[in-house]
Parts: structure tokens; C-alpha cells; sequence
């Protein structure tokens, strides 16, 4: 991208594109809005099993220390535990196949599986100002870094119509390819992910991006992130643990694994982790 160039998001069509011209997208920017990830009926389904959730919630964290509260904002509602609180968020959103599909070909190189780094309603009100850009590999400074080494891939999903003035997500396309990750982006590099209810963007651990700033004075912005992290690292979430041990059970295996209910193996080059008495979870808990 030229210096004078304004920077833009390549945007693609789940019913139209396929899954190689998604993840040549992604790979190429860093990042790539798919129209119609969820269908409408899944996407209410989410919405109506979040309700409570989303209403209940407070705006703001309950942390003292400067750094979170200003990384979270003052208008903005977090929380996590969504496989607990929605079937459709376990059986539609958490193995969704396109995530799935850019998650394989970006991650598997460098691990035997990956599982949840995070499932997370972001939801952005009136008045929120922008939230720095970041990079979310920076969890993991010691591999943060440029090169071909990839560790967590993301999703957020638009629940509500994303617009500019709603706080739609800032992205640096191609900041994940940046020589110097210490740089700041130029105005001019920066774009919004702009998008209808139903879409997904889809972007790089290491691509800068941050939420938008809301300057309506009565919109939420309702997004769902879904990361994704290597299996050999620690995720943002302790999934397992918001999750009973009774609904686990009654998972397929992928889910399971993806929630921290699997051990992590799979070949000669993997270290057995996340074992109890050196055994696979479902193994040790006998559930088979």
C-alpha cells in the first residue's frame, strides 16, 4: 500500500467465496470482513441466550489498575462464559468452519491444535471513545514479534449492524507484516470494519486493530470475539473452569478440546500439557 494510499478492508461473501479466497485475504492483509457468517436465525439465538447477560452487565471493569480500565473504557460491557450461557454460541459460533478453516491453515503449522484463547461480548456504548491500537499477541511478548510464527487468529462477530459511528473495530491492514511492530499507524493506514449484522471479521494476532469510538447517543455495539490461541500457550480465558463439568461431557470432542476439556498431543513434536494424572481429561474424569 502506497503512503498516500487510504487504507481498506478487502470484503468477501460466506455464501459466495470460498474458504481459499477467505484465508488469501487474511493472509494477505491481516484481516477480512465476511458478509452472512450467521445466519439470522443464529444470530437472534445469540442475541435472545445473551440477553440477560448483556442487560445485567455493567459498563466498566471492576479493576483499579489504570492500564485495564483504560484498555476496557467507561461505556463499554465485557463478559465471557458463553459456551455456558448459549447453545448456539457452542454449536454455531465456537466450531464455526470458516474460523476453523483460517485457524488451520494459520496455526496448525506451528502446533498440534489450538484451543479458545477467548469467547467474549464486546459491546460498545454511546459516547465509548477509541480504544488504543494493539496487537493481540502482545498477551504473549515473548513471541510477539515480525515473521511467519503465528499464535492466536480472531473473529468478531457483528450481532448488531457495525457502523463508523457506532464503534466499528479500527484495522491497520497490513500492520502484520510490519518490519518494526513498534511503529505507530498513520492516519491514513487506518480503516473500520464496517458491516452488516451477521458478518465477521476475521483478523491476525498480529495485525493492529481497536475498537471504534461511538459518537451515537443511543447506540450499543453489539460484537462477539472469538479467538483462537496455539495449544501450547495460556489463554485470555480459563475456559474449562466456566464451563460445568456436566455440560462438557455432553460436547463433541472438538468442542471439548477447544474448551480446555483435552489434553494437548497429537504428534511426535508435541509435549503432552493439560493432563490430569498424565492422562486426557475425559480419560481421567471417565467419562469413556
Amino acid at each position: 500500500m502506497a503512503s498516500a494510499d487510504i487504507a481498506m478492508l478487502t470484503t468477501l461473501d460466506a455464501h459466495t467465496h470460498s474458504a481459499a479466497q477467505i484465508y488469501e485475504a487474511f493472509h494477505r492483509d491481516g484481516a477480512v470482513v465476511v458478509h452472512n457468517m450467521l445466519s439470522d436465525d443464529v444470530r437472534l439465538q445469540l442475541r435472545n441466550e445473551l440477553a440477560e447477560s448483556m442487560s445485567d452487565t455493567r459498563p466498566g471493569t471492576k479493576s483499579s489498575d489504570p492500564g485495564v480500565q483504560e484498555f476496557w473504557g467507561s461505556n463499554t460491557k465485557r463478559f465471557t462464559r458463553l459456551a455456558m450461557r448459549s447453545k448456539a454460541f457452542r454449536d454455531n459460533v465456537l466450531v464455526h468452519p470458516i474460523l476453523l478453516g483460517v485457524a488451520d491453515a494459520e496455526l496448525r503449522p506451528h502446533c498440534a491444535s489450538y484451543w479458545m484463547n477467548t469467547g467474549q461480548m464486546m459491546i460498545i456504548g454511546p459516547g465509548e471513545k477509541a480504544q488504543w491500537l494493539h496487537r493481540d499477541a502482545d498477551n504473549w511478548p515473548l513471541v510477539l514479534g515480525p515473521g511467519e510464527r503465528q499464535v492466536t487468529v480472531s473473529c468478531m462477530f457483528a450481532l448488531s449492524d457495525f457502523s463508523a459511528e457506532g464503534g466499528a473495530t479500527r484495522v491497520v491492514p497490513g500492520s502484520h507484516m510490519w518490519d518494526d511492530f513498534e511503529r505507530k499507524a498513520l492516519d491514513h493506514e487506518i480503516t473500520q470494519a464496517v458491516m452488516p449484522a451477521g458478518s465477521g471479521l476475521l483478523y491476525s494476532g498480529t495485525v493492529l486493530h481497536g475498537g471504534g469510538n461511538n459518537t451515537t447517543t443511543d447506540t450499543w455495539r453489539e460484537g462477539l470475539h472469538l479467538s483462537y490461541v496455539v495449544g501450547w500457550l495460556t489463554p485470555e480465558e480459563a475456559g474449562c473452569v466456566g464451563l460445568p463439568e456436566e455440560l462438557a461431557r455432553t460436547l463433541t470432542p472438538l468442542q471439548q478440546q477447544l474448551l480446555g476439556y483435552r489434553c494437548y498431543t497429537g504428534d511426535a513434536k508435541a509435549a503432552r500439557l493439560w493432563t490430569i494424572d498424565y492422562e486426557d481429561i475425559p480419560t481421567a474424569m471417565n467419562w469413556e
